[in-house]
């Protein structure tokens, strides 16, 4: 089967901006979601949230917020219309039993209520003051207050379907932002953008209280949202992220807590007040809990000793959204309690509020999931997509055909070579005043047809090599489409027929009329016949029994209350294949199969005829034969005979019943069937984020089946893997076996070779019947795969139903366009979020890819980033798999998971245990560097012990050898070898190279006769070196030469200059000369080199021509002696200069430069090479400080 897998659609999703629950008193609970350009959506909230209808706003209109209104009791003037008791409670019965009613408003300053039928305004008023912020039914069900631009509070009176301005309020200098009505509808609250929160008298409309709010800057904060619980208690949101709960006696804060990191746009409350969600600007949806004595509270809460103690605890944070939360509705009086939430994301998340925030959402998808906005022309090969006003035309693209031999061997997901992509044919914005109802195309793709609330539109598409040109069919629709006394021409379902000679059009008022169109082109159309299956109260009933002008065929009066009837509206159609038959359904659960050419009809029986629980279709498709597929809400799956005017026998018998759970549980219904005529007999439903193939000639299987063809057959794999390796190891097992057995026998008879041949033959008879009751023994591998396969939900011994792909997702349609040729749309949500506006504190990266998109890219995704090797897609989905359970990210259906991980699911998709696994990975870390820094630091002690012994041992007890610089080396078996001499040590081995005076990298003797004294710097080198092994020391690039004071050098400045290694010291004088700027002769100054530790004196020796001192240096600090250049001008006295002690601060007197030999302040003798550069000794009398020793450059 080729698939033509389509993303190129470009819809684009609105913005959710108010959520609200009908009334409690409604029998069946609805959810209105109003988007930002006016469209309201109709979502039922039994059991499942399941998508019903839209209601068109105004092109380019606006919407702010929604307001139920359902009224139950009767008013204190309606009780004095009525005598009796029996009479107060047949009218209260009345208005009990009536539908619902919506209330709307934006920007545009009108109040309207919806016909939730006929998805037409049914009354609409000013409201007086500018821009509607926010709205809000009392709990009486009479009265609307409105909150305005212009800071007024203003009440609509909405008894007896009235919709009628009653009074306003005080003015305040501010819009009003928020509102919420007390429980006993005495006070109304309302947060305002003048920073406060005002609690108003609804009796006298004047202030009660007022509460502020602190700013946080120049602006005044805004409150966004408020709510009053049962309690009494009342919240406020702000803009500064914080959530308020105020005492409504004192009207003072009781509790404040930062909730958000910014604005807090929504609240919602639960029935009892004990649970309060926010959100906002910052998507995160944060819970508030009170608690009385420690304890969760509860209905019973007053009764306890604990209730006077009371406490708000946040009690739990999950981010659901990406983006702004805009709107919250939390319900507590259905089966399930039910948290929605919806905002910029446009994506409307449902969860079970009590075990928040354990619960993971169904994120609906960003297009209505039913009704869908795409429809294909099949013969045509062209796509039409319907968005507010606006219709636009694609052409499929074109693969290269393939042979069957290849097809049977083309693995599942693999590519065609496509050799003509898909085209941009047609973007249409038709002038309208509201927003598309419903769109369809012809099989041929000649015709495309379009309706709003003032009626259907007919265009013919002309198509030519160079676009396609559309043109309006006048004429069209003919006038008695709807008969006279119809109010509304609005079509909500319309079909063309196979041969394209008719079309059915389903209004608004519930009428199915098929008008002929084969001569369209002449502006011919007739109305042939008019269906009234769908109106079924007595009075329409009557109605239609009138009609003349067009065959009518009247429906069946039926005991239906009003509020079924007022909410009723035609949601699906399909035409037969051979023309014959057309079947709609509504909301209502109602569904008519009816004849085009002849006046039959008839009307199925419902589905559920169980009262407790309400099933209605969500799609129907004609397959083969006639036979009516009508999929549901609780996913079950019926087929209708429309010949024979009964369910099939496999509808009769799996159709309710002994569906897998796998299906039937699935949080998404089915959007829409797909037909494939190769195979008569199957279909395919799709849902939003699964296509399921369903054969009605088998039985649907296990209840537990794993339906899942991509996980079944890694299921399959890895059980048959384990088996194998499990049979290879008994295999293996069972020969070691054997031959040790046979390996002893050997040896037996190998040491009584005397044994007699009736005995040997008797062992090898035990042989013989030991092996063969070894295998025996053997397992029954098939069996054994096939009990552990049975066990994994896949029974093999029973055909495999409802085979499931969900490869596919964000699906908009599914359907066939020729034999074994299917087209599948989907939405990608990575293009969607493209186009959001900026989330918060959400930066974005190269390729636009921010936290938001990369926890929904996939396979194709990447391919389209241009990353196309499969192996590093893999790599990349896998770590975003494990950032989503890092932080918390819902692992959902369509997201990646590593087969390692699909394996065992409950182990790794535990984010407890990723968690417990890598804080004890930290831990483990953290506990072997702290066992590297522990032995670091003793192994630094201990050779700062080893260096502090030699001072101690070498430096003051031994007695002071001068050095012999020309001498050659006795000791030919004592060698140390520094970095710079591995070739001297080569040489020396072969007893050819001699040590070189004043070169750092030659050899230098160590004898243990003679050790060298602390007044050689090559014998301080050499105690630092252990043995005769060598000593790798870094070269420094440059030096630093101080001048006179070098003890001071901390504040004094110094010269840096770069020098080589093997540059003597001839070559360094006068480059330090010249940093210091001293332009006398080189032979008047000297250089030289001070070393010691720190507290326990300085010895400071003068530095020979022909030394290099960056190698002396270098010795120097790796023994830890902390050496320092140090330029000195040569005095008069020179020639009596030695080498001279340079003491401790402080220390010593005005004589303290002469100390007795022996001692350390008797540091070396040194003999020059040259007399211009002898030794100097210091005159008598001098200071030990290095500054009085000579004059200073």
């Amino acid at each position: 089967m080729q698939v033509h897998r389509c993303r190129f659609t470009d819809f684009v999703p609105q913005a959710i901006n108010a959520i609200e629950y009908a009334p409690a008193t409604v029998r069946r609970p609805y959810v209105a979601v109003g988007r930002a350009n006016g469209d309201i959506e109709i979502w039922s909230a039994k059991g499942n949230l399941v998508y019903e209808k839209t209601i068109p706003g105004v092109v380019n209109g606006s919407l702010e917020t929604l307001a139920w209104a359902h009224q139950t009791k009767l008013t204190k003037d309606d009780l004095e219309l009525f005598d009796t008791e029996k009479e107060r409670e047949k009218a209260t019965r009345r208005l009990t039993e009536r539908a619902p009613r919506l209330f709307s408003a934006g920007l545009n300053a009108v109040i309207v209520e919806w016909d939730l039928a006929k998805l037409v305004p049914k009354a609409a008023v000013d409201s007086y003051g500018g821009a509607v912020w926010c709205m809000s039914t009392n709990h009486a069900q009479t009265q609307l207050a409105v909150g305005t631009e212009d800071g007024h509070i203003r009440l609509f009176d909405i008894t007896d379907d009235k919709l009628v301005y009653q009074r306003c309020f005080d003015k305040i200098k501010a819009r009003i932002l928020s509102v919420a009505w007390s429980h006993d509808d005495q006070t109304i609250v309302t947060g305002s953008a003048d920073g406060a929160v005002r609690v108003w008298n609804t009796d006298t409309g004047r202030m009660a209280a007022r509460m502020t709010l602190p700013r946080e800057g120049r602006d005044p904060t805004l409150v966004w949202a408020v709510t009053v619980l049962p309690s009494g208690t009342i919240v406020s949101g702000d803009s500064r992220g914080h959530v308020i709960f105020w005492d409504h006696v004192m009207h003072v804060v009781q509790q404040d807590f930062r909730a958000l990191g910014a604005d807090v746009l929504c609240l919602g409350a639960d029935a009892d007040g004990h649970t309060v969600f926010a959100s906002g600007v910052d998507p995160k949806v944060t819970q508030f809990k009170l608690f009385a004595g420690g304890k969760p509270a509860s209905g019973d809460t007053k009764k306890k000793a604990g209730f006077r103690n009371k406490k708000w605890q946040l009690a739990g944070i999950r981010r659901y959204h990406t983006h702004d939360v805009r709107a919250i509705a939390v319900s507590s009086h259905l089966d399930r309690d039910l948290l929605i939430t919806g905002g910029v994301d446009t994506q409307v998340t449902s969860c079970e509020s009590r075990p928040f925030p354990n619960e993971n959402p169904y994120r609906q998808p960003c297009f209505p999931p039913l009704n869908g906005v795409v429809s294909v022309a099949t013969e045509g090969k062209l796509i039409l997509q319907r968005q507010a006003n606006v219709l636009k035309l694609w052409s499929l693209g074109k693969a290269e055909p393939i042979s069957q031999v290849l097809n049977g061997q083309m693995e599942s997901g693999q590519g065609l070579q496509v050799y003509e992509r898909q085209r941009d044919l047609l973007q249409m914005e038709l002038k309208t005043k509201t927003n598309l109802l419903c769109s369809t195309i012809s099989s041929s793709g000649r015709l495309v047809a379009a309706s709003d609330v003032e009626g259907p539109k007919l265009f013919s598409l002309v198509h030519s090599e160079s676009g396609v040109q559309v043109r309006r069919v006048r004429g069209f629709p003919p006038e008695n489409f709807v008969p006279e006394y119809s109010e509304s021409r609005g079509a909500t379902q319309m079909r063309f027929t196979s041969d394209e000679a008719k079309v059915a059009i389903a209004t608004v008022d519930g009428f199915v009329s098929i008008v002929d169109i084969s001569e369209w082109q002449q502006g011919v159309f007739t109305t042939v016949r008019r269906h009234c299956q769908h109106r079924n109260t007595k009075d329409e009933v009557e109605a239609d029994a009138g009609c003349s002008d067009v065959l009518t065929h009247p429906g069946e009066a039926k005991n239906i209350v009003a509020a079924v009837a007022d909410m009723r509206t035609i949601t699906s159609m399909a035409v037969s294949s051979s023309g014959k038959f057309v079947a709609t359904s509504d909301s209502a659960g109602y569904v008519a199969v009816v004849g085009i050419d002849n006046k039959g009809a008839t009307v199925l029986p419902p589905l559920a005829p169980r009262k407790q629980q309400q099933e209605w279709p969500t799609s129907l498709e004609f397959v083969t034969g006639d036979q009516l597929v009508l999929p549901t809400n609780l996913n079950h799956v019926f087929v209708w005979d429309a010949v024979k005017r009964s369910f099939t026998k496999w509808s009769r018998a799996f159709g309710a019943t002994n569906i897998p759970r796998t299906y039937s549980r699935m949080m998404s219904c089915v959007a829409g069937v797909a037909v494939n005529p190769a195979e008569p007999d199957c279909i395919y439903t799709f849902a939003t984020n699964h296509i399921t193939r369903i054969d009605l000639t088998l039985a649907p299987g296990s209840q537990s089946a794993v339906l899942n063809i991509h996980k079944r057959k890694q299921i399959e794999q890895d059980i048959i893997a384990k088996v194998v390796e499990e049979k290879e190891r008994e295999t293996s097992e069972r020969l070691s076996e054997q031959s040790q057995y046979k390996r002893k026998r050997k040896q037996s008879v190998s040491e009584s070779a005397r044994m007699d041949v009736d005995d040997a033959a008797s062992d090898v008879a035990s042989v013989v019947s030991e092996a063969a009751s070894v295998r025996s023994q053997g397992k029954d591998w098939e069996g054994t795969i096939v009990a552990r396969l049975r066990e994994a939900g896949i029974n093999v011994a029973e055909p495999h139903n409802f085979r499931m792909t969900e490869r596919y997702q964000n699906l908009m349609h599914a359907s066939f366009v020729d034999a074994n040729t299917m087209v599948v749309l989907e939405r990608p949500w990575i293009d969607v979020a493209s186009a959001l506006p900026a989330a918060f504190h959400r930066h974005k990266f190269e390729n636009s890819i921010d936290g938001v998109v990369l926890i929904n890219l996939d396979h194709e995704s990447l391919k389209d980033l241009g990353i196309r090797a499969l192996g590093k897609r893999l790599l990349v989905l896998k770590s975003i798999y494990f950032l989503k359970l890092q932080h918390d990210v819902p692992i959902t259906s369509d997201s990646y998971v590593p087969r390692t991980v699909d394996a065992e699911p409950d182990y790794a998709h535990s984010s407890s245990f990723q968690r417990k696994h890598t804080r004890q990975t930290e831990e483990n870390i953290s506990r072997l560097m702290e066992d590297i820094s522990t032995l670091s630091s003793e192994v630094t002690t201990v050779r700062n012990d080893m260096q502090r012994m030699y001072r101690l041992t070498i430096l003051e007890n031994k007695p002071l050898p001068a050095p012999q610089r020309h001498m050659t080396d006795p000791f030919s078996n004592t060698v140390l070898v520094t970095r710079k001499s591995q070739g001297d040590y080569d040489q020396r081995r072969e007893g050819k190279g001699k040590s070189q005076p004043g070169h750092v990298g030659s050899t230098t003797p160590v004898s243990a006769a003679h050790s060298p004294g602390p007044g050689t710097i090559n014998g301080i080198s050499s105690l630092l070196m252990s043995g005769s092994q060598a000593v790798h020391t870094p070269v420094t690039p440059h030096i630093r030469v101080y001048g006179d004071n070098a003890l001071q050098r901390e504040n004094e400045s110094y010269k840096s200059f770069r020098i080589s290694a093997d540059d003597p010291c001839s070559i360094i004088l006068p480059q330090a000369l010249k940093k210091y700027h001293i332009n006398d002769s080189w032979q008047h100054y000297i250089l030289c080199i001070q070393f010691g530790a720190s507290g326990k004196g300085k010895v400071e020796r003068m530095l020979a021509m022909d030394e290099r001192p960056l190698h002396l240096f270098q010795q120097l600090k790796d023994a830890g002696e902390s050496p320092v250049f140090v330029l000195k001008k040569k005095t008069s006295d020179s020639s009596q200069y030695t080498s001279t002690k340079i003491g401790t601060f402080g220390a010593g007197t005005g004589s303290g430069g002469s100390v007795s030999n022996g001692s350390r302040s008797s540091l070396l003798s040194f003999e020059q090479a040259n007399a211009s550069s002898s030794s100097l000794e210091a005159p008598a009398g001098r200071s030990s400080v290095a500054g009085n020793l000579t004059t200073s450059s």
